[in-house]
């Protein structure tokens, strides 16, 4: 597949280097700027109650605060286009956040070309940022220990294809006190592959949205507590579904509050 500078290897990532270094770039659609957005907002949106846990009360020591990335490819992504377009991932805009700033970054990747882009371009975060590699879900008990017991944490969940939605990986970070999760549903994948084959999966792998929901609630997610919200083309199609959990209601209600409007600014209709 040919993006704005090369051409995309197996793993995701352009074939050409990142302008000015040797670190690879991963190819994404215009569609990725979009859950890029409501990550910023959401990180940007519960500073002040993430800062309530980075500092002491009395005996009570400061909780602390995770963000948790299972798939956080190399690290910076080039749009696909005409235009050449470089963004930071996941991993780098959570870093990137000065107001009430995460104290543990937790990134996991299971290809070594991403992992040893991931550890340069964190370098200067190194004392608050784990990298994790391997495959999360057999590396999902490491990342969950590097997590603070009794801080505020969001996991961001966003996976290369609909297979890598297990539940069991799912519901380890949901028995973490205080999580809220940002999750990509790949409807769209999930889609096609009912096409093409007739939709068929091993059983920790989540077969819907409210499977989701169903799997979630027992630790703490509940009714509106765990919402979704479609992300479209210019055409109106699906692409895939944003969900967000939290146990917390005031969660709730910062996740209503920033997706009213759409990452152009325009109010949200769907």
């Amino acid at each position: 597949m040919e993006c704005s500078r090369g051409t995309k290897k197996p793993n995701g990532n352009c074939d050409r280097a990142e302008f000015g270094g040797s670190l690879p770039i991963q190819c994404v659609g215009d569609w990725a700027k979009d859950k890029h957005d409501y990550l910023r907002r959401y990180i940007s949106a519960t500073w002040g109650v993430r800062s309530k846990f980075l500092e002491s009360a009395g005996s009570r020591p400061a909780g602390g605060a995770a963000f948790v990335d299972l798939f956080g490819g190399p690290g910076r992504c080039c749009v696909r286009g005409v235009k050449v377009e470089l963004i930071d991932g996941s991993p780098l805009i959570a870093l990137g956040h000065k107001e009430a700033p995460f104290t543990k970054v937790i990134v996991c990747d299971f290809d070594a070309e991403n992992v040893e882009a991931l550890r340069a371009r964190t370098a200067h975060c190194s004392d608050r940022t784990v990298v994790v590699e391997g495959d999360c879900h057999s590396k999902i008990n490491e990342v969950v220990a590097a997590i603070p017991p009794h801080g505020f944490n969001i996991a961001f969940i966003d996976p290369f294809n609909s297979d890598q939605l297990r539940i069991d990986t799912i519901t380890k970070l949901a028995a973490v006190k205080r999580m809220d999760f940002i999750i990509n549903f790949p409807t769209g994948d999930k889609k096609r592959n009912y096409e093409r084959e007739g939709f068929s999966s091993p059983g920790d792998v989540v077969c819907g949205i409210k499977d989701l929901r169903k799997r979630l609630e027992p630790f703490g997610y509940r009714n509106e507590q765990v919402r979704d919200m479609a992300v479209r083309n210019s055409k109106h199609n699906i692409l895939y579904h944003l969900v967000f959990a939290s146990k917390d209601p005031k969660g709730n209600k910062i996740w209503k509050d920033i997706t009213k409007n759409e990452s152009s600014g325009q109010r949200n209709l769907f």
